[in-house]
């Protein structure tokens, strides 16, 4: 069942025609930013190792400011990273967001649509006489100030809610 709800909303999907964008490009943002984060914590653990055994300042100096430059190249890595997976997420989210819009918006449209009048019962179907001497209008009222196209239009009001809520 879920598998048929996925093919579903791709199905509807590709009907809206909305561009997608570029998924293959934050897939590679992702692998970068991964590379990035892996080199940058190797090359600090590296850095890290080679110091301990210097006993000049101006080496040690030098190897802070190396471990300093990998440090920022690891967050610039987990940045990328962390900006293609939102992207992707919120390409998906938005996506989803549009095609629920849509769907109420064409729910809202077909209760508001005018729908066709019944015929009136004629003499023969109600089996009176009186019924077809009175007409149509001779009915109870329905409350005060209230016809059938306000009671229509309440039903119509009530499918709504429903179907949003």
């Amino acid at each position: 069942m879920e598998q048929g709800r996925i093919d579903q909303f791709k199905a509807d999907v590709s009907k809206l025609k909305v561009r997608t964008g570029d998924a293959r490009r934050d897939g590679v943002l992702q692998i970068v930013g991964i590379v990035l984060m892996a080199v940058g914590i190797v090359v600090d653990l590296v850095v890290y190792a080679s110091s301990r055994n210097l006993n000049d300042p101006r080496d040690i100096q030098s190897d802070i400011i190396l471990a300093v430059a990998f440090l920022a190249v690891a967050g610039a890595g987990a940045a990328l990273f962390l900006y293609a997976s939102l992207a992707r997420f919120l390409r998906f989210w938005l996506l989803r967001q549009i095609y629920e819009s849509r769907s109420q918006i064409d729910q809202v449209v077909a209760a508001y649509q005018p729908r066709q009048p019944e015929a009136a019962p004629s003499a023969a179907d109600t089996g009176t006489p009186a019924a077809a001497a009175a007409g149509p209008s001779a009915g109870p009222p329905e409350g005060p100030g209230k016809n059938a196209d306000d009671a229509d239009a309440a039903d119509a009001d009530d499918a709504v809610v429903a179907s949003v809520s």
